[in-house]
């Protein structure tokens, strides 16, 4: 529908005749009749002043018309140009924010699937410690690994004590096992409840850490997200 089409229809949609949208608009019938056979285009004062007589705002307006058809006759009213190209601003500003978007979503996909991938935060391999139990104030660091060491085998009975001994240190074991990120030595101690622990090195071990694996999961859909924005983004942003 051309510009002269809809004022025509506008008017007489509000069962007006052309001398009085002329008298509400303040122009000669004759120019009117221009308007609505498409032989002038109004100024944007007389432009103004037909939204006004319709009640109509200049988006109420646009949106009678298909603006793929009419856009270049619509153009050649100064204020319709000036939103057009508001709104040509306005999507640009807009394209380019959603472009950040994806972009930003990538960044941070390649970053989680590089972390969980790489289990630089979240490590998977521990170093494993072992204590065989509470060591007793005054007594030596490594006496249950060579307690039998420490016994005096020239006294009289040494074997019965060593037996004893033997039964002691069995009822007192009391494995534990640490593991720790980080190398710590072949051996440290740790102050506990009754004495402490003197931990010793066994052995690396790895222990899957699932939040590595949510990591890449959630890098994967972000970066999936990301391109589909790119390739989306012509159909969003038809400027």
């Amino acid at each position: 529908m051309t510009l002269g089409e809809q004022l025509k229809k506008l008017r007489q949609e509000r069962e007006l005749s052309q001398p009085e949208l002329s008298a509400l608009v303040g122009i000669e019938q004759s120019y009117l009749s221009k308007l609505e056979n498409d032989k002038s285009i109004p100024s944007n004062e007389i432009f103004q002043k037909i939204l006004t007589a319709f009640n109509l705002n200049l988006e109420q307006f646009l949106k009678m018309f298909t603006l793929s058809e009419s856009k270049k006759q619509l153009i050649q009213i100064p204020m319709i140009d000036a939103w057009f190209k508001q709104q040509h601003q306005v999507s640009v500003i807009n394209q380019r924010q959603y472009l950040y978007v994806c972009s930003f979503l990538i960044v941070i996909a390649i970053t989680l699937f590089y972390t969980g991938a790489s289990k630089l935060i979240f490590t998977e391999r521990f170093y494993q410690y072992e204590s065989r139990g509470i060591v007793l104030k005054g007594e030596p660091k490594n006496i249950f690994h060579q307690w039998r060491d420490l016994l005096d085998r020239t006294q009289k009975d040494s074997h019965k004590v060593s037996i004893i001994k033997g039964i002691e240190m069995a009822k007192r074991r009391d494995d534990v096992i640490y593991l720790s990120p980080n190398h710590r030595g072949q051996r440290f101690s740790l102050e506990v409840e009754g004495g402490l622990r003197e931990y010793y090195i066994d052995r690396e071990v790895e222990i899957p850490q699932p939040i590595n694996a949510w990591l890449q999961l959630f890098g994967v859909l972000l970066m999936s997200a990301g391109i589909m924005g790119f390739v989306l983004e012509r159909k969003f942003y038809k400027l």
